[in-house]
């Protein structure tokens, strides 16, 4: 798993023309307190995942009563989608196909060891996608 990682950062690397980006900090209030509250979590576990400290937010817990949340086996393919864990299926798709484009294989035609690693990024992104789908079609009303 390391390895990929290792392969996936060398790839965006050459894309961007050998630059190491900065740790990524973000400019909207709503995502510096989403990132927060998930930092306080990991670190202490004393919020429950399934809500918010302000009502209507992403995990507010009206939303997650309307139907059982996913697997924790699907977060690791949330993740890979580069979604939020139980994010809804029309999300995920819209994510899934925006990098299947980002990493499509025919991108990086003339150099075969980028290839083959687009190769792995598409199959991993195809398989998280598919585990996603069919959780969604099974756990549909």
């Amino acid at each position: 798993m390391d390895r990929f990682f290792d392969k996936l950062g060398d790839l965006l690397e050459s894309l961007l023309g050998g630059q190491s980006s900065p740790r990524y900090e973000a400019k909207d209030p709503d995502m510096r307190e989403a990132i927060a509250e998930l930092d306080e979590y990991l670190k202490s576990g004393s919020r429950s995942p399934g809500t918010s400290k302000r009502p209507g937010g992403r995990f507010d817990q009206t939303r997650s009563q309307s139907s059982a949340p996913p697997n924790e086996a699907l977060r690791r393919d949330y993740a890979t989608m580069e979604t939020t864990f139980a994010a809804p299926l029309p999300e995920v798709r819209k994510s899934y196909k925006r990098l299947l484009h980002k990493y499509h294989p025919d991108h990086f035609s003339g150099d075969e060891q980028k290839q083959a690693l687009a190769n792995e990024v598409t199959q991993r992104l195809n398989d998280a996608f598919a585990r996603i789908e069919k959780y969604h079609e099974k756990h549909a009303r």
